[in-house]
């Protein structure tokens, strides 16, 4: 009777998505994907798609190249995505009709983090549960453990069997907390929800700024903005003037790939997630009829993508490297990883020139 109600638990909560009712950002994500409204463009990512792409823009600039309406909706998490972009798809897939394009974050953040981001479990259903113990995709459980490990490397691993078995136990792990969270997700909203009144179900009801936060990001279909005069947006900005003097802006544009450098993409121990599901979503793409994009959003005046990324991208679907003439100047970015308001419009219209012009 016990395994029988968490069952139903899980599969409540995973219908209702009570997973997402911890903060706005998640909160943002669940009314979007519970809207019925179909979508034609949905942006996929980390936090640098949800703070880089402006969904109002993208769509003003499509209809002025193609005199057609077009709806884009920005799903990106706040945290490493790509894992997440792919369940976000699947489900969208289930309740709705299929977009005309779908734009996938690519970038040091989406290829390159080695653990599984804490809210991967909330997403994550019975199929992709067997498909994680399967598949062993990251290489960590947190970051925390990500640095204890770098600075003490096992000493003693005959022929990489510790670190096999830890990697095989860690994605059990990961997959019997998935199952797991079922009845902790379905009381934690019916508590919320009889905490208001049945005004809200989601985490800290009692938060003033949490109500009209959610409100304005699905008014603006997703798109989260860091407002530059508060204390984040403030040494966001200090981290990109650090950024700038060493890094001129001149030399940052004439930037090439160094090929004496290790392209850490090309070690596929280090990039299975992002080459997984990226190959998750080519299938889904190719099932469906929807175009896959794969969007490059660099950090500041960062290094440009390796060989092995753009490689791999370009064989899956189209990859798009936007100008950094504009992107690396101070004024594009809040903090060294996410584009200011001025940035994200240059972006999102850059990326509707390239779906919605004529011929493309």
């Amino acid at each position: 009777m016990y395994v029988a109600l968490c069952a139903l638990a899980y599969f409540v909560a995973q219908r209702e998505q009570f997973g997402l009712v911890t903060d706005a950002r998640d909160a943002t994500i669940r009314e979007l994907m519970r809207d019925p409204t179909p979508a034609d463009v949905l942006f996929l990512g980390s936090s640098a798609t949800a703070r880089g792409v402006l969904p109002a823009e993208f769509e003003a600039r499509a209809k002025e190249l193609s005199g057609e309406s077009w709806r884009a909706l920005n799903l990106a998490p706040f945290g490493a995505g790509r894992h997440i972009g792919f369940l976000e798809l699947e489900r969208w897939l289930d309740t709705h009709a299929a977009p005309r394009a779908v734009v996938v974050e690519v970038g040091v953040t989406s290829d390159l983090v080695g653990y599984m981001h804490q809210m991967l479990p909330r997403f994550m259903n019975a199929a992709d549960c067997w498909r994680v113990v399967r598949e062993r995709p990251h290489r960590y459980r947190d970051a925390q453990e990500m640095g204890r490990r770098l600075r003490s490397p096992a000493l003693i691993d005959p022929w990489g069997a510790f670190a096999a078995l830890d990697r095989f136990a860690m994605h059990l792990e990961l997959a019997l907390d998935s199952l797991g969270r079922g009845p902790e997700d379905s009381v934690r909203a019916a508590f919320n929800f009889a905490l208001t009144r049945g005004e809200s179900l989601y985490f800290k009801p009692g938060d003033p700024s949490l109500a009209p936060s959610v409100r304005q990001q699905v008014d603006e279909r997703g798109f989260c903005r860091i407002a530059p005069d508060s204390a984040e947006g403030l040494a966001g900005k200090q981290t990109v003037l650090r950024r700038a003097a060493q890094a001129p802006y001149e030399e940052s544009i004439a930037l090439t790939w160094n090929p004496d450098q290790r392209d850490e993409f090309a070690d596929e121990s280090i990039s299975r997630a992002a080459r997984l599901y990226a190959l998750e979503m080519r299938r889904l793409a190719e099932r469906h009829g929807m175009r896959l994009i794969f969007l490059e959003l660099p950090n500041f005046r960062g290094r440009p993508l390796s060989p092995a990324q753009v490689a791999f991208y370009c064989e899956l679907g189209e990859l798009l490297e936007p100008d950094k003439a504009v992107l690396y100047r101070e004024e594009s970015f809040q903090d060294v990883g996410h584009l200011s308001v001025e940035g994200a419009t240059h972006l999102s219209r850059f990326v509707a020139e390239r779906l919605a012009a004529p011929g493309k």
